[in-house]
């Protein structure tokens, strides 16, 4: 069984890496999934998820993200760029290239709102390519105007969120100034669904227990996201009709392609 490989690359920001599995030293077709924690929800509680992507051949990378001078972990508009230039810095090989190819940033809560802020702080030598924002149980920054251009985006929503209610998610969602946006309503899922637990210690209090299990959302929200990645790269007409997923509830979309 696979174990992370924890880093902290001289940078003060503990890393989780997960290679897909299995990982080929000839891999010219991967990409990057870093995920952006929520409040007070340690890397770890992402394990089950970053597994569930590596099966679907991408590199996943967790920070723990601090605060400059605080001791609990929130991600900040930086924290992306602080990640990328920490293994860039020190990567080789099958991630290097897959960190050229392109990354997508994945915020859970708080890690939502900063994917969206890193876009204001973005380094096009750490940057090389973003290729997409994926959040789940997320708002967005009041004022995204100032960000140009934007890459596509999809917004994931429990329709049993009650840490940020999916008319809070919607919301967010419909001020995003770009037709390349999907949003996607899951049935049954909570706030944590996307973590190993039900409710992540020191994390906000989620009220609603969830209909799946945790494994089971985790799955279900990896085949979302490896569905959006690939429309992203080759656009498809009507492709979320093509989903097979019980937990899909409502969508609103629009057409989006990848951006070189």
């Amino acid at each position: 069984m696979f174990k992370s490989v924890t880093s902290s690359f001289g940078s003060a920001m503990p890393l989780d890496i997960y290679p897909p599995q299995p990982l080929c030293e000839e891999d010219d077709f991967s990409s990057v999934i870093l995920i952006l924690q929520g409040v007070e929800i340690d890397k770890s509680e992402y394990a089950a998820i970053a597994t569930e992507f590596n099966q679907h051949q991408f590199w996943v990378i967790i920070p723990n993200c601090y605060p400059a001078g605080r001791d609990y972990l929130c991600p900040e508009n930086c924290s992306a760029e602080k990640a990328i230039a920490a293994l860039k810095s020190a990567s080789s090989g099958p991630l290097d290239r897959a960190l050229q190819r392109g990354v997508i940033l994945l915020g859970h809560s708080a890690g939502g709102m900063a994917a969206f802020g890193a876009l204001a702080v973005n380094s096009p030598e750490l940057f090389t390519k973003l290729r997409a924002i994926v959040t789940y149980g997320s708002g967005a920054p009041s004022n995204t105007s100032y960000i140009s251009p934007l890459p596509p985006i999809l917004m994931l929503s429990g329709q049993k969120d009650s840490v940020v209610p999916q008319q809070l998610s919607r919301s967010a969602f419909q001020r995003i100034p770009t037709s390349a946006k999907t949003f996607i309503e899951l049935n049954g899922l909570n706030h944590y669904s996307i973590n190993e637990s039900q409710q992540p210690i020191g994390s906000p209090t989620e009220e609603n227990q969830a209909d799946f299990s945790n494994r089971d959302s985790v799955s279900s929200i990896a085949r979302i996201l490896k569905s959006f990645v690939q429309n992203v790269k080759f656009p498809q007409e009507n492709w979320l009709n093509s989903l097979d997923e019980d937990i899909v509830r409502a969508i609103a979309y629009s057409e989006s392609s990848w951006q070189d």
